[in-house]
């Protein structure tokens, strides 16, 4: 074994894996970092989801409280004219639906019978009471209501109150309710998301017996649910599966979709009581995260050779320049010492570090002290 090839040998391969051992390190906190990231995506998602919901519920119940206080429909509700409440309330629901995504308007008679749908003027006299538990306790707690059910025409987020006369005696209720696909609209527009509701196949085609359009087939089948709207039906068809539909709370997963990585937020939907009745996935391009993760790793790699390749150089540079050149030259030195014969000076021994020009002093002094024995041994004879 020699020094001149085992010590750069080792002093490299020492560079090698500490460099390694950091570069690995350095991927893997960038890695963390990404996913850190992403995670707060997904937690931001769920927050943006519940704070619409909560906000069109707050719509709602202002719509709700808006038309409700309008004298005319009072006037109107307290003395059962339907065709008098029609007309006092049809103008502002026709606003209301133009602008502000008011799906549905429906009087109600206690405890749940239809008085007048404004969305469906047609039909009346129904009991509600199996399925519209928000209707049932405002009028039987005079109490205002919010949240999401499923009625005869579809889905809504409802205000409901409860409605009096001039006297403050309660007639009955009156709610309105937003529509869930403008709101999903809002939410694609606003942050880039695309976004599904999903909703109980039966709970939907057992309630919703006016619901319009062939909502129930395959295409729209997702397991136990049927896909009530969507903002972008073929890229949400590629990334939620009856695989993962199937939820009890929040749940998050990434998935490609043509090449592209997307962040899939499924969030658990309750109607007013408390009652599983779909979920809503959420989806957004993740691909900005990937590709920066990515780079990270490539330039975190290429940097860890280059600081290798480096400190490769500097340790060979060091190795000769400091120690296996001037051990060379001492070598030399030494060998014709014990030869017996003149050897040449020592060549740019003034260059050499410390250590090693004491080394040399006291080789030129061995050598000083064999050249006086000599000298002596030659006088003697």
């Amino acid at each position: 074994m020699k020094f001149r090839q085992s010590a750069p040998a080792v002093l490299i391969g020492a560079v090698i894996v500490v460099i390694a051992t950091v570069s690995i390190a350095s991927n893997l906190i960038s890695h963390r970092m990404a996913a850190s990231f992403e995670e707060t995506q997904f937690a931001l998602m769920g927050q943006i989801m519940q704070s619409k919901l909560s906000g069109a519920e707050g719509k709602a119940m202002a719509a709700a409280e808006g038309l409700a206080s309008m004298p005319a429909v009072v006037k109107a509700f307290s003395e059962q004219d339907r065709e008098a409440l029609l007309t006092a309330s049809q103008g502002t629901f026709k606003v209301m639906h133009e602008k502000h995504g008011v799906s549905q308007a429906q009087f109600h008679l206690a405890p749940a019978l239809s008085f007048l749908r404004l969305h469906n003027p047609e039909k009346f006299d129904d009991d509600q009471s199996k399925f519209r538990q928000m209707v049932v306790e405002v009028n039987r707690t005079n109490g205002i209501r919010k949240g999401i059910e499923v009625t005869t025409s579809g889905i809504g987020i409802f205000g409901t109150l409860p409605l009096a006369d001039n006297t403050g005696q309660v007639l009955g209720s009156f709610e309105m309710a937003m529509e869930f696909g403008p709101l999903l609209d809002e939410l694609k527009k606003a942050y880039g998301f695309e976004l599904a509701l999903f909703i109980n196949e039966k709970i939907l085609h057992d309630t919703a017996t006016s619901l319009k359009g062939d909502i129930f087939n395959e295409q729209n089948r997702v397991g136990p649910y049927i896909k009530f709207y969507s903002t972008h039906p073929e890229l949400l068809r590629r990334l939620v599966d009856s695989g993962d539909i199937n939820i009890t709370e929040e749940s998050h997963y990434l998935r490609d979709a043509n090449g592209v990585p997307h962040g899939v937020l499924l969030q658990p939907v309750y109607n007013y009581a408390k009652k599983q009745i779909g979920v809503v996935a959420m989806a957004r391009d993740f691909s900005a995260t990937r590709s920066a993760d990515g780079q990270a790793i490539v330039w975190q790699t290429l940097l860890g050779v280059l600081s290798a390749m480096l400190l490769a150089g500097v340790v060979l540079i060091v190795l000769r320049g400091l120690v296996t050149r001037p051990m060379a030259v001492l070598n030399e030195r030494m060998a014709a010492l014990a030869d017996g014969t003149h050897a040449r000076d020592l060549p740019g021994a003034e260059t050499w570090c410390k250590e090693m020009r004491a080394l040399a002093q006291n080789c030129e002094r061995i050598a000083t002290q064999a050249d006086s024995n000599k000298s002596g041994s030659g006088d003697a004879s």
